[in-house]
C-alpha cells in the first residue's frame, strides 16, 4: 500500500455538509459524483495532500444508508491506494484478511476499489482504491 488516498465519511446531508467541510478547509469541494451501482453521492474535498471523501446514500438500501442507521454520521472508511489492486487482493486474502470484493469494481474518482471486512481489520473497513489508467 502506498499512502492513504481518502477518508470517508458517511453524512445524511451532503449540501449541508459540504457548506460544513468548506468552512473547515477554506475551500470548496472539487468534486461531486454519483455512484449509482453502490447507491452513494460522493463529494471530494482537498485539504493538504490529503482528501476527504463525503458519502450520502441515495437509497435506502445503499450501504451507506445502512450504516448510518446503525452508527449515525462519522467515519465510514479509510482508503488506501495500490498500483496493483488484483495482487494486492490475493496477497491479503493469503495474510487471512476477509476480502468482500474479490473483483474490484469501479467507484468514484475514477478508480477500482475492493475492501476489506472490518472483522478482520479491528472494526475498520479499509478501501483499496487503484488509479484507472485512461
Amino acid at each position: 500500500m502506498d499512502k492513504i488516498e481518502h477518508i470517508g465519511i458517511a453524512v445524511k446531508d451532503i449540501e449541508k455538509s459540504n457548506a460544513l467541510f468548506k468552512k473547515l478547509f477554506g475551500e470548496a469541494h472539487y468534486k461531486v459524483e454519483t455512484v449509482e451501482s453502490e447507491g452513494v453521492k460522493t463529494s471530494f474535498f482537498k485539504t493538504g495532500p490529503n482528501k476527504i471523501e463525503l458519502l450520502q446514500a441515495t437509497n435506502k438500501h445503499s450501504p451507506i444508508a445502512k450504516f448510518i442507521e446503525k452508527k449515525g454520521e462519522g467515519i465510514h472508511h479509510i482508503a488506501f491506494a495500490v498500483n496493483d489492486i488484483v495482487s494486492e487482493i490475493e496477497r491479503l486474502k493469503k495474510e487471512g484478511f476477509t476480502v468482500l470484493n474479490e473483483v474490484p469494481k469501479t467507484g468514484a474518482d475514477n478508480k477500482l476499489v475492493a475492501f476489506l471486512h472490518p472483522k478482520t481489520t479491528h472494526g475498520v473497513l479499509i478501501e483499496l482504491c487503484q488509479e484507472i489508467n485512461k
